[in-house]
């Protein structure tokens, strides 16, 4: 048991350390990405945004992607159904601006893709012939008045396939479950930066529609749940890259519960694993022996100051020494967490008052958000179904689900 613990702990110092260089390493590309002015390229551009139920201030969130400081595009709203209840907001909104090019599609269902895909197949049927370039948005973010502009400039590199950014969640109330969803969610989003291994996200996610027709996005997506996944793969299969624009972080305002926060991470590990699987794998062999070392610590710590016993029979390493190592571990995980959290007050200014308010979850809330990572990667290894949105999916493979209940 002693060598077990001491294998952990060296497992543990060790991904912190490398986490607290990859830190180190993010800054300097962040530092690299803002300091430059994007060119600007503005072509003909469709913005399809799948919609359904009312999200959260779904109102402000439409007007975002409507009032862009971009010339020439067109925005596409659309849902499975007619009564679906975002129609009266999203029409609200759009009244808003009588010069904006919109339009309403209804795409109905299908039994053999996720309903966002089949919405946005549909969709795509749409799209105004002149446009050159497709982007993806969901209806719970909101962007800043220059994103489309920003997503956009990548794409002029003709070895870029497609061009992303990510979401970044600001909880309004002060609950602890929507704090710990947004230090989780810190997590992913810092995956992305300088290298070959980006993946599209799919409420920001930009491609040419040259590069969507000769990638065969289409085809990839004819059975699939996850739009972004499906496309990265296909981007990917073309010898193509895929381009992560900080700039592009897309605010998602809002609260949950703690049941809503456990079925939401719980669906994005179990549609990593069945998309991402080397993703999935390298979660599972990161946050597992952090997890199994943190508790096996703060019990050792709990039963020591007890005076009960301890499963360590290392002299060197009870008591304070074991606190101490535990603050190192701690400490690792926070100056992870403050990178983080500096890097979106530097890049989401406007947020600055409400990410003070909240500084303390990134830094303190570290090991929380491991071990729901743990507890949804132990979820994952037993079931590929998931629930999104009242609709039940059986993921057989990337290419293959069966909709076996819709709601």
């Amino acid at each position: 048991m002693d060598l077990l613990f001491l294998l952990l702990a060296g497992v543990v110092l060790l991904k912190g350390l490398l986490g607290v260089l990859h830190s180190l390493s993010y800054q300097r590309y962040l530092d690299r990405q803002l300091s430059r002015t994007p060119p600007a390229w503005m072509p003909p551009t469709s913005v399809i945004v799948p919609c359904k139920g009312t999200d959260f201030e779904l109102r402000e969130n439409v007007a975002a992607i409507l009032d862009q400081e971009f010339e020439d595009y067109e925005v596409i709203f659309v849902t499975a159904t007619e009564a679906d209840p975002s129609l009266a907001a999203l029409r609200q909104a759009a009244r808003k601006f009588p010069g904006r090019r919109v339009s309403f599609v209804v795409s109905g269902f299908s039994s053999r893709r996720g309903e966002k895909v089949h919405n946005l197949m549909r969709a795509l049927e749409r799209v105004d012939p002149a446009s050159q370039v497709l982007v993806f948005a969901d209806s719970d973010g909101r962007p800043h008045r220059h994103w489309l502009r920003d997503l956009l400039s990548p794409l002029r590199d003709p070895e870029t396939g497609a061009s992303t950014g990510y979401r970044w969640f600001f909880p309004r109330g002060r609950n602890l479950a929507s704090l710990l969803r947004a230090t989780w969610n810190s997590s992913i989003a810092t995956l992305l930066g300088e290298h070959r291994h980006n993946f599209a996200w799919g409420g920001s996610m930009a491609i040419r529609r040259s590069t969507f027709a000769a990638v065969d996005v289409l085809e990839y997506w004819k059975h699939s749940v996850s739009d972004d996944y499906s496309l990265t793969e296909a981007v990917n299969a073309a010898g193509l890259r895929i381009h992560f624009e900080p700039r592009c972080l897309v605010a998602s305002h809002g609260d949950c519960t703690w049941r809503e926060l456990v079925e939401w991470s719980t669906r994005q590990i179990i549609i990593t694993k069945v998309y991402s699987r080397g993703l999935w794998k390298l979660a599972l062999l990161s946050e597992w022996p952090f997890v199994l070392f943190w508790w096996w610590a703060v019990g050792e710590l709990t039963v020591w100051a007890l005076g009960v016993g301890a499963l360590i029979r290392i002299p060197w390493l009870q008591g304070a020494p074991l606190l101490l190592l535990l603050g190192v571990v701690w400490l690792l995980g926070a100056v992870r967490g403050l990178f983080r959290w500096r890097m979106v007050r530097r890049i989401r200014p406007e947020q600055r008052d409400r990410l003070k308010r909240d500084s303390w979850g990134y830094l303190l809330l570290g090991p929380l958000a491991a071990t729901l990572t743990a507890c949804n990667l132990a979820v994952s290894l037993f079931t590929s179904t998931i629930v999104w949105r009242r609709v039940r999916y059986e993921m057989v493979s990337s290419r293959e689900v069966r909709v076996v209940r819709d709601g």
